[in-house]
């Protein structure tokens, strides 16, 4: 593994912030993390790039055309390929570039988001899906990769890197604010709650957590968390708050209000003061159509 010299001493100072030359109107940023991984972002998905002693695994591979520049900034930090890509789900924006990456033999998904991918991984790689956990080993470097159920999409993975204490969660969570599920690929709102909880309860040891979206947090003032990361602790109370809004949503339907009346009405706990609530009544719309379609759901 290959550190080159400007980077070098940037990692000493504890923060990398490479300038390397990009595909014109791409523009990646790279940023160290801790213990060869690094944060990579081009304003609008991020993805993480883990350094093992047998190249690089890739931590969502953005959209489609944006590998060659994610490349070149790797090149910029070490001369380790990229062996090996996880998608947190199929959506375009974090898998669209899986082909992109030559080297990566194998792409990692769960089962559920591999059969959303019409397209193949591309001449010589290999999609290896997996059910509820599965461990990821590259270079005696072990990732662990979870599924616990709908809610972003019915195949949203959380990769843990233990060695850093950190997990890497997708759109699961992307801020504090109200979540987005997508429905047409097989999201819950109604599951989602649920979903977070288990992460919540059988995720230990992680520390920091890093999301699918949002700038790099040394970039934003007075965001709290470790060096400024959400911790789990941040996570579990995302996934109360979930839930505190999906019951008062669905009290709010079996009452027979409309869902202009229950935005209009919503009130969340003081606790969640600072969560933004902005685009409350499409998410209402959401999940008052998932409660008419549910079977067990009675007004």
């Amino acid at each position: 593994m290959r550190l080159n010299t400007a980077a070098a001493i940037l990692l000493a100072l504890g923060t990398v912030r490479v300038a390397h030359a990009q595909p014109p109107g791409r523009v990646v940023e790279a940023y160290f993390l801790s213990n060869e991984v690094y944060f990579l972002t081009n304003g609008r998905s991020n993805a993480l790039g883990v350094v093992t002693a047998d190249g690089i695994v890739l931590l969502d591979a953005m959209a489609a055309g944006w590998g060659p520049a994610v490349l070149d900034k790797l090149q910029g930090l070490t001369d380790m390929p990229v062996t090996a890509i996880i998608n947190t789900h199929a959506h375009e924006d974090h898998a669209g570039a899986d082909a992109e990456y030559p080297e990566a033999a194998q792409i990692v998904i769960h089962e559920n988001s591999r059969r959303r991918l019409a397209r193949s991984a591309g001449a010589g790689k290999t999609f290896k899906t997996f059910s509820d956990h599965m461990p990821v080993t590259v270079g005696k470097r072990t990732l662990h990769v979870y599924y616990f159920g709908k809610g972003h999409t019915d195949g949203d993975a959380i990769v843990v890197i233990p060695d850093i204490k950190a997990a890497y969660v997708g759109d699961l969570f992307a801020e504090k604010a109200l979540p987005i599920v997508d429905p047409a690929s097989g999201g819950s709102a109604l599951a989602l709650p649920e979903t977070l909880a288990r992460a919540a309860r059988e995720i230990t040891g992680v520390a920091r957590v890093v999301t699918g979206h949002g700038r790099w947090p040394g970039s934003k003032p007075n965001t709290g968390g470790l060096q400024g990361w959400y911790t789990w602790n941040d996570f579990r109370e995302y996934a109360e708050f979930t839930r505190k809004f999906v019951d008062a949503v669905t009290a709010g339907w079996k009452n027979g209000r409309t869902s202009e009346q229950v935005a209009s009405e919503l009130r969340m706990p003081e606790k969640y003061k600072d969560y933004r609530l902005d685009g409350a009544k499409a998410m209402i719309e959401t999940i008052f159509n998932e409660l008419k379609q549910s079977p067990a759901a009675k007004r």
